[in-house]
């Protein structure tokens, strides 16, 4: 099994900071377990918080509008996964969807309040991060422009 600072490092978001950036993230972090179908957080919640996964597999979900019952699975998250991270960035973010452990997982947990700390005294640390949250959050804005035209050319709208 890798070591936690080598998992930390495949997270998207953290690629690029050197071991000692690693280790002062890891300093702020929290381990967390979690059994299969336990809801993390549902659609609507407040956000306070950036999981990573190191092992198991996440469900994200969302409750399908209009129908009342049921919902929609967006993604299944596996280990070196990174989810709710616009919570650690932005202020007052509800949560876009649900995240739900679709097996037994383990997860490195970052706190709002001590991340963005960290960020505002570590300058290099916080352009890195911030860097590659841009890059990841224009990857998925460009494959919701690729759904979207999709679904138009298929006169799903």
């Amino acid at each position: 099994m890798k070591d936690l600072a080598t998992q930390l490092s495949e997270v998207v978001i953290f690629y690029g900071l050197d071991p000692r950036q690693l280790e002062s993230i890891l300093g702020i972090s929290s381990m967390q377990q979690f059994d299969q179908n336990t809801v993390i957080f549902k659609e609507g919640d407040p956000g306070e918080e950036l999981y990573l996964i190191l092992n198991g597999k996440i469900r994200i979900s969302r409750q399908l509008a209009g129908v009342g019952v049921g919902e929609e699975a967006l993604a299944i998250l596996e280990p070196t996964q990174a989810f709710g991270e616009m919570a650690v960035i932005e202020d007052d973010v509800v949560r876009s969807a649900s995240a739900t452990a679709h097996e037994p997982c383990s997860m490195l947990v970052l706190k709002k309040k001590t991340f963005q700390r960290l960020l505002r005294h570590n300058h290099d640390l916080a352009y890195i991060v911030l860097s590659n949250v841009v890059k990841l959050l224009s990857d998925r804005l460009r494959t919701t422009n690729d759904k979207v035209i999709l679904a138009l050319a298929s006169g799903q709208f």
